[in-house]
């Protein structure tokens, strides 16, 4: 199986050339491609399908040529992915698929648009829905925060910058599955001058250096639900969230890094 790698900000991918959808993954076989130990190692995986062919994007074939099929590490399926959805770009741009200024790009949260700006890609996400005050419960201590939806379920939390860095996010934080039926990923944050700072457990992942959504949701939250521009810094780099009255954008580097075959089994 052929089979492209790349990151941004060091949430990284490895992207599967499948134009005619003739490639079925089981969740084991993401899981194993997935494995840092004993496949390529990633923190997803991304087929790059014609949406005509693909039976979840046929509503957007009209909008997009390109289906981003995203599956979480332990294959599960994820609606949205911020950083993947520029790392697929990047891929689609860099091998001819696609080409300009402009990228539609359809996901099963709906079409996505993506700019090209400079060295760095600006993605409209849509603008953030605020669904109320939820908790986490993590090590024994529960967390309030903002439920928060860029078309999959976020909870952010605030805390201090000392309890940031002390978070043990090796452990999964628990939420309310009447809730969040499908779990959440979840943002713990601290302000900054410019914006927030961020460490990020992902939903079938574990923790990340980055998320594209998580950083979309925590942008938001730390903006106060308003306009404006926010940075936000994760263990893998920056990324910047801008609010306007129409919807919410996220910019940030995209690399490709590595591409060759990998024997599936």
């Amino acid at each position: 199986m052929q089979f492209a790698k790349g990151h941004g900000t060091g949430n990284d991918f490895v992207v599967i050339p499948d134009l005619d959808a003739s490639i079925e993954l089981t969740a084991a076989q993401v899981a194993a491609i997935c494995d840092r130990h004993n496949g390529i190692g990633a923190d997803g995986i991304m087929r790059v399908v014609h949406a005509a062919k693909h039976p979840e994007a046929h509503d957007q074939a009209d909008s997009a040529e390109w289906f981003m099929d995203y599956r979480n590490a332990d294959g599960s399926i994820a609606e949205m992915c911020g950083n993947g959805v520029r790392v697929f770009t990047r891929y689609l741009l860099e091998t001819g698929l696609s080409s300009g200024s402009a990228v539609p790009v359809a996901t099963r949260a709906g079409l996505r648009t993506v700019d090209v700006v400079g060295d760095d890609l600006r993605v409209d996400m849509s603008p953030a829905r605020f669904l109320g005050t939820e908790h986490a419960t993590l090590a024994g201590r529960a967390y309030e925060g903002t439920h928060v939806s860029m078309g999959n379920p976020h909870l952010v939390v605030h805390v201090t910058e000392d309890e940031l860095a002390a978070l043990e996010l090796f452990r999964e934080p628990q939420v309310d599955p009447a809730v969040f039926p499908n779990k959440a990923n979840i943002e713990f944050i601290c302000p900054t001058p410019t914006g927030v700072r961020m460490r990020v457990y992902e939903r079938g992942v574990g923790e990340t250096l980055s998320c594209g959504t998580g950083a979309c949701a925590a942008g938001a939250v730390g903006l106060g639900g308003g306009q404006g521009t926010a940075t936000v810094d994760v263990p893998g780099g920056r990324l910047t969230v801008t609010v306007d009255e129409r919807t919410l954008w996220l910019s940030g580097p995209a690399v490709m890094v590595a591409e060759g075959r990998f024997h599936l089994r």
